[in-house]
């Protein structure tokens, strides 16, 4: 299998960029039991914004757990992100069959949280209200106000092919350099979203070079151990709130499509570690 994630870096050494094409991985979901087109077209967007993010990730024990919470209740996401590469998104029922807009998801109540780390080294966690007006848009929120790091995210879905683009500016980088880069991605979006893949780099990125190569894996390597991790990341409050009301939370795998149910003894083990780690 091609690698199918690149890490780039602009010859004056001031910007980070990264392109995936996961049309291929796409084809190992879950994807033909969304029931609407919205959901279908925001899983995919998410799932490729996941993807993109797995080049923050340098070691294989790291790991990027993902948690949305919508505004409308029982309207949620949980990704797991490692550093093999697997990625899973998983949504919830509902959302699953939403059949809204995006807008109707986001707002007061709605939250973001990204955790980063692995288990040995702990889990950090940053968390946002969602305002933005679409899922790349929600990514570049987190970076910009949880991070205090511009980060750019672009995805395509075009032609059977879908494909995403992540600029990330180092600390140092030049305003006009920047834009530079930002208005070339745009300007060039359709030679990116459909383009020979191999021929990108040189044709589109050739200000740029790449310096690493990754793949996203298709392999499936659930676990109820992993999906316990992506439950690691929810808001301790949204957790205790799930236990006050009694609910079971069921997560399924958006590859194999293996469900895992966690009741609220299991929810309050997570609660517990997660007090712990907080009171170290």
């Amino acid at each position: 299998m091609k690698n199918n994630l690149l890490k780039l870096l602009t010859n004056n050494k001031e910007v980070r960029i990264y392109i995936t094409d996961v049309t291929d991985v796409l084809e190992h979901s879950k994807l033909k039991n969304f029931k609407t087109d919205f959901s279908k077209e925001l899983y995919i967007r998410l799932f490729t914004c996941c993807c993109l993010l797995r080049g923050f990730l340098t070691e294989r024990e790291q790991r990027l757990d993902v948690s949305i919470r919508f505004k409308k209740e029982g309207h949620s996401v949980y990704c797991n992100i490692d550093g093999d590469g697997n990625i899973h998104c998983t949504f919830s029922s509902k959302l699953r069959i939403f059949n809204g807009e995006f807008k109707d998801l986001v707002g007061k109540g709605s939250t973001l949280s990204i955790s980063r780390g692995s288990w040995m080294g702990g889990m950090f966690t940053g968390t946002i209200e969602l305002n933005a007006n679409s899922i790349e848009g929600c990514f570049l929120d987190f970076y910009s106000r949880s991070e205090q790091i511009e980060t750019i995210f672009r995805t395509w879905v075009r032609n059977g092919i879908v494909r995403g683009c992540m600029i990330q500016p180092l600390p140092f980088a030049q305003n006009d350099n920047i834009k530079y880069v930002i208005d070339s991605v745009d300007k060039n979006q359709n030679s990116i979203s459909t383009g020979e893949w191999a021929d990108l780099p040189n044709k589109v990125f050739s200000y740029a070079n790449v310096i690493e190569e990754y793949k996203i894996q298709v392999e499936c390597n659930c676990s109820r151990e992993m999906f316990f991790g992506i439950l690691m990341s929810v808001e301790t409050e949204e957790l205790k709130l799930s236990i006050q009301l009694n609910k079971t939370e069921e997560l399924e795998c958006g590859i194999c499509g293996n469900k895992y149910l966690f009741n609220t003894d299991d929810l309050k083990e997570i609660v517990k570690i997660k007090e712990a780690i907080d009171g170290e």
